[in-house]
């Protein structure tokens, strides 16, 4: 009985619900942190996109003096010849979305538009914001 009692291997219930119960808590921790992840991720594409737009639109209006619509930066025009300035139009990521604003500040905007367009000033928008209205924003709202 006491060589029966010498060979025996494994783990007992108690550590088994010890190793449990610290997954748990881990998990617990480390989900929500990769839930807002794909929101931070949209939030930076949208800045990012309309970073780029506002440097199109700067080039477009220095190389010819015309304010830009989106066909002239998509497409190109007769003054740029055949060259567009931005290579594909961007399509804005719908959903929910976290900026971060100049104060650092995270903002939650719920991106609903299908598209950037440019307004009258020849600036990049999303649903009539640009990139200042965003980053200077207080709080967040449906884009």
């Amino acid at each position: 009985m006491k060589n029966f009692i010498k060979n025996r291997k494994g783990f007992t219930l108690v550590e088994l619900v010890v190793v449990i119960a610290i997954l748990g808590i881990l998990a617990g921790i480390a989900i929500p942190r990769f839930m807002s992840a794909t929101e931070t991720a949209r939030g930076a594409k949208t800045v990012a996109d309309l970073r780029t737009l506002e440097s199109a639109a700067v080039m477009y209006y220095a190389k010819t003096g015309v304010v830009p619509t989106k066909d002239n930066l998509e497409n190109g025009n007769a003054t740029l010849g055949t060259t567009a300035l931005v290579a594909s139009w961007p399509v804005p990521a719908s959903g929910k979305a976290i900026i971060k604003n100049n104060a650092n500040k995270e903002l939650t905007w719920d991106i609903k538009t299908t598209e950037y367009t440019i307004d009258a000033d020849g600036r990049p928008t999303i649903n009539e914001k640009t990139i200042d209205d965003l980053l200077q924003a207080t709080t967040g709202g449906d884009l």
